[in-house]
């Protein structure tokens, strides 16, 4: 049977759909005077005094390039003695080169940030601190997610230094093409733990010696813990955010459903996994599960695969108490070693940026598969029209906001490998796991571990 929107199930197609969402809005220098940062952006007569001058914006995304190419030219429209190179640079040298470059005084003017990546670099003073100038923190706080939660913030500082491109939630991938091959409808979507495995299973296939070709199932398995714990309502650390709680039930019955899906059912493949969402761009798994960012990245680089996206299964296929982890991609910050005339130049333009509503709609958030993060945009046209976004908006409610600790994410990615590969039994795995990671927590006094400010914590488990 033909697939059908259904706000509950089905929220993104990849062909007819998702088309016009292609190629980014290219910014005209006529989008000036935004106020979407709470200073409202006004153009100079000049900048830099009219004299030549020259800034290196940092990129690690040629998808991101393209529309921060359209700004760069834009702004030079305004300002012809100004230009803004996007330099593309690939992601394994991108972040030990800023680390080393930017406090001898070098590097870029700005770069693009992540999320990943906000507690080291606060830590080594490497980004320079919104001025009030381009940004109102007060105006932040109450129109933008993610700053009232502290996701924005520097542990211990509280400082400001970038804003958010959008939330990214938790969905399940399908190959459309797969799906109906098996025989599988709409009314088929899975929306519990349990039907999630029974689709997985009609879905794989296998060559003549009982290998698997193409996985049932095929996820990240980190961001699966991550977010099937906090389904069952148990969050991730204790009440002070100083040790990881790992030996409970709920933690249990994540990792026990990792087990099952490879060693009872035989529809995850450890070596597809690894692929992860490249290998279901390829067609090496039938369904995926990750953050929603992907749909872009399928957008871009397979227009002509057929493919939807839905809301990820729960246990019992409610939202409650939980649905999952927002993520927030962040966006440029500038350099604070740079010279005064460049940082002059560089907060400009990030001010003329940020500033205008149709490059937070369009730019930031719908290309790249999020939820628009300012919430006087949430009722434009643009969004409410977008089938991705409208069908993520119930499950934002049921959102826990918080960024992991990269050496727990390690950690947590390590577990779920040695359940996969049949390590040991998963009660030890959990408690070497536990003692793991809270010995890497115990290295610092403030990871900004947020989790609690979740909007319905009554709902969680209580006491733990």
């Amino acid at each position: 049977m033909p697939f059908s929107i259904n706000r509950r199930q089905i929220i993104l197609s990849s062909s007819a759909i998702a088309a016009s969402l292609a190629l980014p809005r290219i910014a005209l220098a006529s989008d000036e005077g935004g106020t979407a940062t709470g200073v409202r952006y006004a153009r100079r007569d000049q900048i830099n005094n009219g004299e030549p001058i020259r800034l290196e914006y940092w990129e690690w995304s040629g998808q991101r390039a393209e529309y921060q190419r359209a700004w760069a030219e834009a702004y030079s429209e305004m300002y012809p003695n100004v230009e803004i190179e996007i330099v593309l640079q690939p992601w394994d040298s991108y972040w030990p080169s800023l680390i080393t470059n930017v406090p001898a005084g070098a590097g870029p003017a700005m770069w693009h940030m992540h999320a990943s990546k906000m507690v080291e670099f606060c830590d080594g003073n490497l980004m320079d601190p919104i001025p009030a100038s381009v940004a109102d923190a007060d105006y932040l706080n109450h129109h933008w997610i993610g700053f009232p939660e502290g996701a924005m913030s520097c542990p211990g500082t509280g400082s400001l230094h970038t804003v958010p491109m959008g939330a990214m939630m938790p969905l399940l991938f399908i190959n459309l093409d797969k799906w109906q091959a098996a025989g599988l409808t709409e009314d088929d979507i899975p929306t519990t733990w349990d039907q999630l495995r029974e689709v997985a299973a009609l879905l794989t296939e296998r060559d003549g010696r009982n290998r698997i070709t193409v996985a049932g199932l095929s996820m990240d398995g980190q961001e699966w813990l991550q977010n099937a714990v906090y389904q069952q309502g148990r969050y991730l650390f204790n009440a002070d955010g100083t040790q990881v709680q790992v030996q409970n039930p709920e933690y249990r019955a994540a990792l026990q459903f990792i087990a099952d899906l490879v060693h009872t059912d035989g529809t995850l493949d450890n070596e597809i996994a690894s692929q992860r969402y490249d290998g279901f761009a390829a067609g090496q798994s039938a369904m995926y599960i990750g953050f929603s960012w992907i749909a872009g990245f399928l957008r871009a680089n397979r227009p002509d695969m057929n493919w939807v996206a839905v809301l990820l299964p729960t246990p019992d296929g409610d939202l409650a108490p939980a649905y999952g982890n927002i993520r927030f991609a962040i966006e440029a910050v500038v350099n604070p070693y740079t010279d005064d005339t460049t940082k002059e130049v560089a907060w400009d333009f990030w001010h003329f940026n940020y500033s205008r509503d149709d490059v937070i709609v369009e730019d930031l958030a719908l290309f790249n598969g999020f939820l628009p993060p300012y919430d006087q945009v949430l009722g434009d046209p643009r969004v409410e029209g977008d089938v991705l976004a409208s069908t993520m908006s119930p499950a934002g409610g049921f959102g826990i906001i918080n960024d992991l600790p990269n050496v727990v994410r390690d950690e947590q990615l390590e577990l779920v490998t040695a359940v996969i590969l049949g390590q040991g039994d998963l009660d030890t795995l959990m408690a070497d796991s536990e003692r793991a990671q809270n010995a890497l927590l115990a290295e610092r006094d403030n990871w900004n571990i947020i989790e609690r400010n979740y909007a319905n914590h009554a709902m969680m488990i209580a006491d733990q």
